[in-house]
């Protein structure tokens, strides 16, 4: 079985098309041939996608044959998508499932301090690691020139994102964040969020909701309600702020927001207030990625 993207940039649409690679040929014999060797940068989105991915294979695609530009190659890749993967603890994350010897899985220097990576590749699997973790992104965002109000946004989409897969994904294996910094084409620098499970879904989570259900008639459906206010698989009050508040908090930042689960994708471009909800390749689980334009975190927005 084999799978090739042909995408300079691996993210949302990229992997997609991954996805939808998977599942035309998920039933020939493996093990899986995962060809990324046109990939120049992977964003966060890309980089919990494919761990997700990865860890989630069925027995019989394993081990996974990789190939991306720099990998296999130097213990320690200093250039390319591997080097940032390394940065991002990626190989320590997949490392069992790849066909590849020990020597040739790059090793992350405990030396070199990566100023655009905010969150390493983690796994959620507690409240008690949440907390540990916005803590220490806590300290980081102490050294960067975002404002107060800024910063408190950034932890603020962080916790709600991770607590949404523990309250509602329902799968052992937990979910996976990853934050950086970046650049785009233009020249804008964005901070990048994005957490990922393969849990049950957004609409069978919302499913248990009796209340909800005739609005659920799709994958993409179920995500048009779950960022409204108060829409919630819990029945009671006091949930179902979250996700809206994300929504929320992109408008602010003119930033943008890509949702995916099940058959169901969402954008949200907050400069334009624009939301656009279609069907999409089919996603185990629960993923979305924001993007918020740095020079607004360092001071645009007006007060809350």
């Amino acid at each position: 079985m084999e799978i090739r993207s042909t995408s300079s940039t691996f993210s949302a649409s990229a992997h997609d098309s991954v996805l939808q690679q998977w599942y035309a040929v998920r039933y020939e014999p493996g093990p899986l041939l995962l060809d990324l060797s046109t990939v120049q940068f992977i964003d966060p989105y890309g980089m919990v996608s494919l761990v997700l991915f990865l860890n989630h294979l069925p027995r019989e695609a394993l081990p996974v044959r990789l190939l991306l530009p720099g990998w296999p190659g130097a213990e320690i890749p200093t250039s390319g998508p591997a080097s940032y993967l390394t940065r991002m603890g990626f190989w320590e994350l997949v490392q069992p499932l790849l066909d590849a010897k020990p020597a040739q899985v790059p090793v992350r220097p405990t030396f070199f301090v990566d100023r655009n990576t905010l969150l390493d590749l983690t796994v959620i699997h507690s409240h008690d690691a949440i907390s540990v973790m916005l803590r220490q992104i806590g300290e980081i965002l102490q050294n960067v020139s975002y404002t107060v109000l800024g910063r408190g946004h950034v932890l603020e989409v962080l916790s709600e994102l991770s607590s949404n897969v523990l309250l509602h994904a329902q799968t052992d294996f937990g979910g996976v964040a990853a934050m950086q910094t970046y650049r785009s084409r233009k020249g804008t620098r964005y901070v990048v969020i994005s957490i990922g499970d393969a849990g049950i879904g957004v609409r069978r989570s919302l499913a248990a909701n009796p209340a909800l259900s005739e609005r659920l008639g799709s994958d993409a459906q179920a995500l048009g309600v779950a960022v409204q206010l108060g829409a919630s698989r819990f029945a009671t009050g006091g949930h179902g702020g979250g996700l809206p508040r994300v929504l929320e908090i992109a408008r602010r930042y003119g930033g943008r927001v890509a949702f995916r689960s099940g058959t169901g994708a969402l954008a949200f471009n907050g400069a334009d207030d624009d939301r656009r909800i279609f069907e999409a390749p089919d996603y185990t689980g629960t993923q979305l990625r924001i993007a918020l334009p740095e020079s607004r975190l360092r001071g645009g927005p007006q007060d809350d």
